[in-house]
């Protein structure tokens, strides 16, 4: 099992870094004073939020959702960090994007599916 992560909000994560897992301070490569977060390479990852519209039935249709995470792999004297940045990342866009639709699972259609109302068991 991995231990906890601290919590803290995302307009700190630039102050966070700055110390590693043990509360130490890291040094960063090359002999400068702090990390730059917005220097350190961008990955991305997809992972898909998945609903069963009736779990009681054993054909029942999944419809997903993609969700985009952000990380940066960092460089500190002692080598490579990664940090999760998702919400860092989206408070530095200035345009909001919508999501796109629901995919449905079972046969790649594009389903036209409320998502709270899938989370919540209303499907029809």
């Amino acid at each position: 099992m991995t231990p906890p992560c601290r919590v803290f909000p995302a307009s700190q994560l630039e102050t966070e870094i700055q110390t590693n897992e043990f509360g130490k301070r890291r040094k960063a490569q090359g002999g400068g004073r702090r990390i730059d977060l917005s220097a350190c390479e961008l990955l991305s990852l997809v992972q898909h939020d998945c609903v069963i519209d009736r779990p009681e039935i054993s054909n029942s249709p999944v419809y997903c959702w993609p969700v985009q995470r952000w990380y940066r792999r960092c460089q500190d004297q002692r080598g490579s960090f990664m940090v999760e940045t998702t919400m860092w990342e989206g408070r530095k866009k200035e345009k909001v994007t919508t999501p796109p639709p629901p995919v449905k699972g079972d046969a790649g259609e594009k389903a036209q599916v409320n998502r709270a109302e899938a989370k919540d068991g209303r499907l029809g």
